[in-house]
């Protein structure tokens, strides 16, 4: 593989990691607004199923999320490798600028946010059900 062709995998890459999160970012978001808008209304196994769909959805996609940022972190590595020939010129690219290892921490980092986010938004489910029922119960 010649060093553009590295580099053009590596924006590809980019756009791959950039989508799954996206995707990722959506569930979290469709989570939010069913915690906010149906979380009180839902039976204890309605919620439990709710709970389990988005569990087994968080997963799958943080899982895609992970393994791209991982191929990713893995590809701008070697691109820092290959790029460091003066004959490669490809000193405009991010990964061969940086410092060797500068891109392996990175998929640790968004791991870290998705599981921040699926806490969050258990958490933020429990705690609108609680709210809005105790509203309920209060306004009966």
């Amino acid at each position: 593989m010649t060093p553009y062709e590295a580099a053009s995998l590596f924006v590809a890459f980019a756009e791959a990691a950039q989508t799954g999160f996206a995707n990722y970012i959506a569930i979290l978001s469709g989570m939010l607004a069913a915690s906010w808008f149906f979380a009180h209304r839902l039976t204890r196994l309605m919620a439990a199923i709710l709970i389990f769909i988005f569990t087994v959805a968080a997963a799958g996609f943080g899982n895609e999320v992970f393994s791209i940022y991982s191929d990713l972190a893995r590809l701008g590595a070697y691109l820092h490798e290959i790029g460091q020939a003066p004959e490669a010129g490809l000193g405009w690219l991010g990964p061969v600028r940086g410092p060797a290892g500068s891109m392996a921490p990175i998929p640790y980092i968004v791991l870290s946010l998705c599981l921040m986010g699926y806490v969050a938004a258990l958490w933020f489910f429990f705690h609108v059900r609680k709210i809005r029922r105790e509203e309920v119960t209060e306004s009966a």
